[in-house]
This record gives C-alpha cells, structure tokens and sequence, in this order.
C-alpha cells in the first residue's frame, strides 16, 4: 500500500466505514485500490508533471486512458469514484462522469512529444504503449460533482 493509499485507508476506518483493500489482480487489471461500504475507489496520489519537478502540483493531475502494457488505463477500470489526493483532502469523483467529461476535453488523435505538452493532449512516453494526458482539477470540478473527504 502507498502512502496515499494508507492515508485514505485511514481517513475511512476512523470514520468506521467498511473497507476492504483490492487484491494485487483488482488493482492491476480492474483499477481500483479498496472498496467502501460498496463503492470500488481507486485512489491516486499528488502527481509531478515532469519527473524533472520539485514539487507535487495539485493543480493538475495525469489521467491514463491506457496503461503501458497498452490494456485499459484506469479512467476505464471498474472503479465507481477516483480519490485524488491533495494537501488537506481527497477530491473524490465518479469515474465515469470523469471519463465522460475527458473524452470531451482532450483534444485527440494526435500525440504530442513532451510532457509539457500534454495539457489536454494525448502524450505516450518513449518505449511504453500507455495514453495519458494532464488535466486541470479545477476545471473538471466545475462541469462535474466533486466531494472533499478530509483528512
């Protein structure tokens, strides 16, 4: 288990919600970290834009539409909500209403060559055959209902 994970892990037991961690398989192939009451979440911690970064940037987070085995990313997986981490909460969101709005947003089929770049775009890093793009957080919050779940 992840940092990320662990502190949301902790967050619901303190809350005395029912949760069971995905086993290595769920995680892997359906996309999702633990289940809650009966929602499958999948849980995502702060992202860098580039390795290259300092910081965490909270502002904006990587979605992967494909993974780099080339299967499902996990904005297809069989996650309910997506739980992003940022400094005091998790922004939690339905994933579908996510996937529904990204396919609106990123602009497609063309690749762009850098992480810089990816800004609503579609990027795949070299060697790799996943799909990924950057999105802002507070745009998808504007279009699509989000809740804070506080640490």
């Amino acid at each position: 288990m992840n940092e990320s994970e662990k502190k949301f892990c902790d967050i619901c037991v303190s809350r005395n919600w029912s949760v069971k961690k995905a086993s290595k398989y769920q995680d892997m192939h359906e996309h999702w970290d633990f289940k809650v009451r009966d929602s499958l979440i999948d849980v995502k911690g702060p992202k860098k834009n580039s390795r290259h970064d300092a910081c965490f940037n909270y502002d904006e987070t990587w979605i992967e539409l494909q993974n780099v085995r080339g299967q499902k990313g996990w904005l297809r997986g069989k996650a309910d909500y997506i739980a992003f981490e940022n400094i005091d909460h998790f922004l939690i969101v339905n994933r579908q209403d996510l996937l529904n709005w990204c396919k609106n947003k990123i602009e497609t089929p063309s690749f762009v060559a850098s992480p810089k770049e990816a800004l609503y775009k579609l990027y795949r890093r070299k060697n790799r055959k996943d799909i990924i793009s950057i999105i802002k957080i507070k745009d998808f919050q504007k279009d699509i209902k989000t809740w804070k779940l506080k640490q």
